[in-house]
């Protein structure tokens, strides 16, 4: 069995990539807010942020369990129990306009901005101890996203 995360901030194509990068493998898609609302890890909710916040510990209990090989997104997927993490990057003036073109508050644009800038989800997969790989995804169709990251899990798949 074989757990891959796709992490990073909001806005670096995770959920399109995951997604593609499932189909084409032929294994499972876990979407971990989904899979954290379903078997109740939820902690509490950020009335600051507007949304609900994940027990990652409760959740990475629950991947540990799963069986098959995975593919894991979410921005905190690099919290998971996993084999590689590929944390997306993108230019901060571009996840700027993906954020405003979706709508997000000024103040949710910022903090995102912030996070990228200071590579949180990065910094956070290292302290993990976790093989880390990054890409940039700013000038980058999904597809060649995917095969970048297909280059590297190729050789552990055989």
């Amino acid at each position: 069995m074989v757990k891959v995360c796709i992490t990073g901030t909001p806005g670096t194509g995770k959920s399109k990539i995951a997604k593609l990068l499932a189909k084409e493998l032929g294994w499972k898609m876990v979407e971990l807010n989904e899979l954290a609302k379903e078997k109740g890890c939820i902690a509490g909710y950020d009335t600051k942020r507007d949304c609900k916040e994940v027990d990652v510990g409760e959740l990475a209990k629950v991947v540990g369990k799963l069986e098959g090989n995975l593919v894991l997104e979410s921005h905190f997927a690099h919290y998971m129990p996993c084999d590689a993490v590929f944390v997306l990057r993108v230019d901060p003036k571009e996840l700027k306009r993906r954020m405003k073109k979706r709508g997000w508050k000024e103040e949710k644009i910022k903090e995102n901005m912030e996070a990228e800038i200071t590579e949180v989800c990065k910094s956070e997969a290292l302290e993990e101890g976790k093989k880390v790989y990054e890409i940039d995804t700013t000038h980058k169709k999904p597809e060649e996203v995917v095969e970048e990251i297909l280059k590297v899990i190729n050789p552990y798949l055989r």
